[in-house]
């Protein structure tokens, strides 16, 4: 179990912490100009954002893709304003030039230190990250949001990249509020940090307004050795960086060895030391510790001071910390993370298991990525182990900077309520299933068809979990071998909704691979409509049943009301030839109702039903 020791520290942290004489600047690394989708020049950005109180640094970062076009003197737009900026640097701000790169569908990234540019034209994702690498830049995921694209198709990892890679926007924009950090964008920030990559927090207003840096009060700050473009550029490569919506809050995040942006190996216990500190009267309402795995300690807090040491011990192989504060006034502040992880360069992320939800006997896949990232290569060895011991083990042999996606199949047994991955016996992380009874069951329902009364089922679902069954529906067409671990399968007719007739219709590779359920052993419930649909619709369930030997049909609509026939409610009616109920097929059963016993408007006056059913 987790050791949490928190002592208040009673001397201010801020300063005391901060190793090789680092101090904090406080800037903008994220803006446009005409020579893009901007505004203005870089000369009169650079100038406007000397002026702005508080505003240390100013980057101009146009879009890539503008830069084809040459000034109308024939200068290339970066080196333009790398020229710009050179110019507006003095000794009390510095001015620095870098370049967005855009792709529809992917994302945007912020290029930092070079004297060249590439663009989505010139480059895809995967050939950026190699550019980026053969440049040893500065890379900045930018807004992080899915209206930008797929955020970098999910953070997939790349190791080499992870090196030269290293910010990521928490928030963005340049409205007069300072509402730029975002719930979305904070949520992609711990989903690349659980995806491998090492990457500070950052905040840029993107201006496209001639109000650069002077938008809002929003700034990234950036500990340094100097306001110099070297000096800022390293500790933007370091990850000592924050992202705060107040131009004054100062935060500060260290261990005895350590500072933000840091990355420790082989660490058994860990001093996590927090100090933030904003003018008198701004005060903070609360202060958060997250880790790996979450939400680690909140604390309440009325005080423009804030202080705080943590003792936690290392547990796993790889982990990572970091702040996350909110003060009275809504303003938000978010630290880059300190990492705690083995010295094997061999690590695993995002273990997984589907489903999740089984019983004895099922097969699930496990599932993971292991990466080298080490220039050498590397190998390890991963046990999978369960309440009882190993289950799984494997060797991996990784060249330099590799990265593997793994899935491993697994049949559940009773020790498999949580199962552990290790690499060289050092733990790495868990998940968990839900292991129901061997008796319960797994009851699919059939969305895929337009089904009658489709979203009028959540009473089935809870009637079926409170039995300690599994319920889950299927939205498109079965697949073969979907079914195997499916003991009832609930068909309702179609209704009459939907912009296709032709989706309600049972398909013949459909058909046969329902046919096969049942033959091996399933339970098929076929419901009958309370909405009018076509024969031709109606008549390829109907082929399904005679192929299955039953001598029974569904008609047409009988009626749309509630209808009780031989004590069962129905929440409406199809004329039937033949008579309804069980018939066996092959080692399985099929059953047949006229209407639909299981909606919500009818469901509890079947409770007799629904008990001997499952």
């Amino acid at each position: 179990m987790r050791r949490l020791v928190i002592v208040v520290l009673f001397a201010l942290l801020a300063y005391a912490v901060v190793a090789n004489d680092l101090k904090p600047f406080y800037g903008n690394p994220h803006s446009h100009t005409s020579y893009s989708d901007g505004t203005g020049t870089p000369e009169e950005a650079y100038e406007f954002g000397s002026k702005v109180p508080g505003l240390d640094f100013l980057a101009v970062t146009d879009h890539g893709y503008y830069f084809v076009q040459t000034l109308t003197d024939g200068r290339d737009k970066l080196a333009a304003t790398i020229e710009a900026a050179q110019k507006a640097t003095t000794g009390s701000f510095l001015a620095f030039a870098g370049f967005e790169w855009t792709a529809t569908g992917t994302g945007h990234i912020n290029v930092y230190g070079t004297q060249d540019w590439t663009d989505r034209v010139q480059s895809d994702l995967w050939q950026l990250y190699d550019w980026i690498i053969e440049r040893k830049a500065v890379g900045q995921f930018n807004h992080p949001i899915t209206m930008f694209g797929d955020n970098f198709k999910q953070f997939q990892y790349v190791p080499q990249a992870d090196l030269y890679v290293n910010l990521i926007e928490v928030g963005n924009g340049n409205w007069w509020q300072n509402e730029t950090i975002s719930q979305e964008m904070f949520q992609a920030y711990q989903l690349a940090l659980m995806k491998g990559w090492h990457l500070g927090a950052t905040l840029g207003q993107d201006n496209h307004k001639p109000n650069w840096g002077g938008a809002n009060d929003s700034r990234a700050v950036v500990y340094a050795t100097g306001l110099t473009e070297e000096e800022i550029l390293k500790a933007f490569s370091e990850r000592r960086v924050y992202a705060s919506e107040d131009k004054n809050i100062l935060l500060s995040f260290s261990t005895d060895g350590g500072f933000m942006g840091d990355i420790l190996h082989d660490l058994d216990e860990i001093n996590l030391k927090v100090s933030i500190e904003d003018e008198t009267g701004d005060d903070l309402e609360f202060v958060e510790i997250y880790s790996r795995r979450g939400l680690l300690a909140h604390f309440d807090v009325n005080d423009s001071l804030f202080e705080i040491e943590l003792r936690l011990n290392i547990e796993t192989g790889y982990e990572y910390f970091f702040v996350y504060a909110k003060a009275r006034d809504g303003e938000e502040v978010v630290s880059s993370p300190i990492w705690v992880q083995r010295n094997n360069p061999v690590h695993l992320y995002n273990p997984a298991v589907f489903p999740s939800n089984v019983k004895p006997g099922e097969e699930v896949t496990l599932s993971f990525q292991i990466s080298n990232t080490s220039s050498q290569e590397a190998s390890t060895t991963l046990e999978l182990r369960n309440l009882h011991g190993v289950i799984i083990e494997e060797s991996y042999s990784l060249a330099a900077y590799e990265s593997r996606e793994v899935t491993l199949p697994h049949t559940v047994g009773s020790g498999d309520g949580r199962i552990d991955f290790y690499l060289d016996s050092m733990p790495y992380s868990s998940v968990s299933l839900k292991l129901r009874e061997a008796t319960s069951l797994n009851v699919l329902f059939d969305r895929s068809h337009v089904n009658y009364a489709v979203d009028r089922r959540e009473k089935l679902s809870t009637m079926l979990q409170k039995f300690g069954h599994k319920y889950s529906t299927v939205e498109r067409l079965l697949k073969t071998g979907e079914l195997d671990n499916i003991n009832v399968l609930i068909i309702p007719l179609p209704g009459s909704g939907g912009s296709f007739e032709r989706l309600k219709m049972l398909m013949p590779a459909q058909a046969t691979i329902i046919a096969d359920f049942v033959k091996k052993g399933g339970t098929l419930i076929i419901t009958g409509t309370g909405e009018t649909i076509d024969q031709d619709i109606i008549d390829t369930y109907n082929k399904l049943l005679a192929d299955l030997g039953l001598p029974v049909a569904f008609g047409g609509l009988q009626s749309g009301e509630i209808v009780s026939v031989e004590g069962i409610s129905f929440d409406g009616i199809s004329t039937l030839e033949g008579e309804a109920g069980e018939y066996p097929a092959g080692e399985g059963t099929v059953i047949i109702y006229p209407g639909d016993p299981l909606t919500d408007d009818v469901i509890e006056m079947n409770e007799k039903l629904v008990w001997r059913l499952f």
